[in-house]
């Protein structure tokens, strides 16, 4: 008769779980889709919120301006700084900074928001701190300027123009009492609107 032999199965040793590298790189490249379509999608949202908040600050600078305008009899004018100019900048230009400077003294009533409130002149409209900025050194010296100028969401001065000519007698309406322009180029660079003029119709203006 032929025995049975009883067989001993011995246990395996437990081998480590892992990743093989075709796994590792699937997995990264998962990640990296994921997140350019995070931060796109975030970069999308911001520049909606942006937009949306100069569409506002127009609005609302426009309503001061026409107030302005009923007390004074004129929009605060320009001099024509930007005539024929509007997209030789993208807001960061001497020009700009003036102009939104202008703006800011005329309808806040000071000149640098640290002031204290000039006694006697009407403020119609109050900014806030975020939306101002400090104009640059000027041309040849070396102490910071201290003017106050209206910046947009994407940090460049607010455009204006009341469209008359500098040092020139104008007739209405491009002498500040018929009509005044009010943009901001909504983050669009000078190098940008140089290589694609046709962008200057993404700038968020009173004019739209």
């Amino acid at each position: 008769m032929l025995k049975m032999t009883a067989l001993i199965v011995l246990p395996r040793r437990n081998r480590l779980a892992s990743f093989t590298l075709v796994e590792l790189l699937t997995v990264i490249a998962i990640i990296a889709i994921l997140a350019a379509l995070t931060l796109g999608a975030g970069s999308m949202l911001m520049n909606k919120a942006a937009r949306s908040r100069a569409s506002s600050e127009v609005a609302a600078m426009g309503t001061a301006l026409e107030s302005y305008k009923t007390d004074n009899g004129i929009y605060p004018s320009t001099g024509g700084l930007l005539t024929n100019t509007y997209a030789a900048s993208d807001g960061s230009g001497i020009a700009y900074q003036t102009n939104a400077e202008l703006i800011y003294q005329a309808l806040s009533g000071q000149t640098n928001y640290q002031d204290t409130p000039t006694a006697g002149i009407k403020p119609y409209m109050s900014f806030k701190i975020n939306q101002l900025g400090l104009s640059a050194a000027p041309a040849g010296t070396t102490t910071p300027g201290q003017t106050t100028y209206v910046k947009d969401p994407w940090g460049y001065a607010y455009g204006y123009s009341t469209g008359s000519v500098v040092g020139a007698t104008t007739n209405a309406p491009y002498n500040g009492y018929g009509f005044y322009d009010l943009w901001s180029t909504g983050g669009v660079t000078l190098v940008k609107v140089t290589a694609n003029s046709s962008l200057t119709n993404t700038w968020i203006s009173n004019w739209q």
